[in-house]
């Protein structure tokens, strides 16, 4: 149950910053004694001075966002508590103008 809340919550926000006839890939794979979840888009990006802070709580990358218009700034600190939680590492790498991609790694 746990898994699902981590895919949801990457895939929803990568649903957010991806344009019109844009894409988001899941992705799944064994390295050596981990399972590698990723989920990659080819959005907007994240500026290298906002990347450090994508996992901090009620953060949001575009200050314009609310609540109401955007969630509430604690998904990716929820991928990346469970993920810990269960011995794991939750990180983010982008290139801004070109996507994102969060990366899970449970043990397997």
């Amino acid at each position: 149950m746990r898994l699902r809340q981590i895919l949801d919550n990457l895939v929803t926000n990568a649903l957010r910053y991806v344009p019109s006839g844009g894409s988001v890939a899941v992705t799944a794979r064994t390295e050596q004694d981990e399972v590698v979840f990723e989920v990659a888009d080819n959005g907007t990006g994240i500026s290298p001075e906002d990347l450090p802070h994508v996992f901090d709580r009620f953060w949001r990358a575009e200050k314009s966002r609310s609540r109401q218009t955007g969630g509430s700034g604690l998904g990716l600190a929820i991928v990346r508590n469970l993920a810990e939680a269960h011995g794991g590492s939750a990180t983010a790498e982008s290139t801004y103008g070109q996507g994102a991609t969060f990366r899970v790694r449970l043990p397997a």
